[in-house]
């Protein structure tokens, strides 16, 4: 049975990547894999989420202004769930593991879309747990430690919600086949055969996303009653058809 997405509890957000197990590994691995795309993304504004993605080289994204933006963030801080923009603002957003530690991500994601521009793109980064990292879950004692003390969700259903929202995923990759529970120069040869045969069971998933609005334009009736199924009698006419039914009636029933 799929859990909900909301969490009765607090979760514990990574303050930075060296809190993660083999963290500037993994900064590397999405920092390289992030680096594809930035060349792509046009606009103004650039909005980077949470702690982790304020920590990553964008320098190769041509958009000008860039904010970083978290609870403790030294440029802006804010709740994620509560943006000090105004609605569509914002040209493209980055989170980077956002969504596995906070406590409702639906709340983030709508949040999230009221910023972006129409047209505006949305980077999500996150823990896969259909991949070697899930193997995690196999020790009681990880449970309490980072990743596995978030709440993962699966690429297919972070594209669910996406769709609800009205987005179009431009691409969908995942990456590090390593499980972060032993050293990533182990078993080397193994990860890169994984990256060959199983490239969706990467450990973390990279989405790409475009807001698309639906028009406001109303669509034209195509087809009209060119006159009424019932036509209203006249007043006049209505009352001489009472008289006239009244005197027709039974004299048993007068």
């Amino acid at each position: 049975m799929m859990r909900p997405a909301y969490s009765p509890k607090e979760l514990v957000t990574p303050e930075n990547w060296q809190t993660l197990p083999y963290g500037d590994w993994l900064q590397q691995q999405v920092g390289a894999s992030l680096n594809d795309w930035w060349p792509k993304i046009f606009g103004y504004h650039l909005l980077k989420l949470g702690n982790l993605s304020s920590e990553l080289a964008t320098g190769l994204c041509p958009v000008a202004h860039q904010i970083n933006l978290a609870p403790e963030s030294e440029q802006i801080q804010a709740k994620l769930e509560a943006l000090p923009f105004k609605s569509a603002s914002i040209d493209a957003c980055l989170s980077t593991f956002c969504l596995e530690f906070h406590r409702d991500p639906h709340s983030l994601l709508r949040e999230i879309d009221r910023v972006l521009i129409s047209g505006g793109r949305l980077i999500l980064v996150g823990f896969n747990p259909l991949s070697s990292l899930g193997m995690g879950y196999l020790w009681p004692a990880n449970h309490k430690r980072l990743p596995w003390s978030g709440r993962l969700f699966t690429p297919a259903r972070i594209q669910d919600w996406l769709g609800v929202l009205g987005y179009r995923v431009l691409a969908k990759e995942c990456l590090c086949q390593h499980g972060l529970l032993w050293a990533p120069t182990r078993f080397a040869s193994v990860q890169q055969s994984m990256k060959d045969v199983m490239p969706g069971l990467g450990s973390v998933y990279l989405i790409v996303a475009e807001k698309l609005d639906s028009p406001l334009t109303p669509v034209r009736q195509k087809w009209k009653i060119r006159r009424p199924l019932v036509v209203r009698p006249f007043p006049e006419l209505a009352g001489r058809d009472s008289q006239s039914a009244a005197r027709q009636r039974d004299p048993q029933d007068r």
